[in-house]
């Protein structure tokens, strides 16, 4: 795999010390809106006009809090991707997770939902997280090149001796142009990986991370 450009590590560092900052943001948000939700506990007896929607809003805070944390940590996963100890190799397991969080956004907006099964165990592979995150992201913007009704993408891990897969299932109906399927078109690095499209599922394979490899 090429080094990973300087202005690329660069972006990579900056956003992940803004995601921390992001987070500790996030925090005292929670901490305000816990604070807010025990004054109305304690208070439970007391009833005023507004109890119903500052209820309904501190939920709504909660939610959204929640939302945004999943999004700080898979953004946080991107910028750490081009760091060193994971130019070579990386959990698929993790990266799919972050593939998924990371898809919400362009999947919601075609009017579809992701829904990401993770599996079992780690799923070591040598390749990079960065090449993995490219793969999988573009990989879901392939399976939802139209616009849609309803319905979800479907993400799952399938482990294998040489080669773990990458599964991403676009909804039901759909029927992504299999002309604009390539290894280029979605990043994966050359000889090291390879796609299968079943008419149904698309596959991206990931050679296995063996255990001489670290040595």
């Amino acid at each position: 795999m090429n080094p990973v450009a300087t202005e690329a590590k660069f972006m990579g560092t900056v956003t992940a010390l803004s995601m921390h900052e992001m987070q500790n943001i996030l925090a005292i948000i929670r901490e305000s809106a816990g604070l807010m939700g025990d004054v109305l506990k304690i208070n439970a007896q007391v009833d005023f006009k507004y109890r119903p929607k500052m209820e309904q809003t501190l939920e709504h805070i909660t939610s959204q809090i929640d939302r945004g944390k999943k999004l700080l940590e898979a953004t946080s996963r991107l910028a750490h991707s081009p760091d060193e100890d994971l130019l070579l190799s990386c959990d698929l397991n993790i990266y799919a997770r972050t593939v998924a969080l990371l898809s919400e956004r362009q999947v919601r907006l075609k009017g579809a939902r992701v829904n990401f099964t993770p599996a079992a165990t780690p799923l070591p592979v040598a390749v990079g997280a960065l090449m993995v995150l490219m793969a999988g992201y573009r990989a879901v913007q392939w399976a939802v090149n139209t616009h849609i009704k309803d319905g979800y993408v479907q993400i799952n891990l399938q482990a294998g001796d040489t080669e773990h897969a990458l599964i991403i299932t676009p909804p039901v109906g759909l029927c992504p142009d299999v002309r604009l399927l390539d290894p280029a078109s979605i990043s994966l690095p050359g000889q090291n990986a390879r796609t299968h499209w079943d008419g149904n599922k698309l596959f991206l394979f990931f050679p296995t991370q063996q255990a001489a490899d670290h040595e």
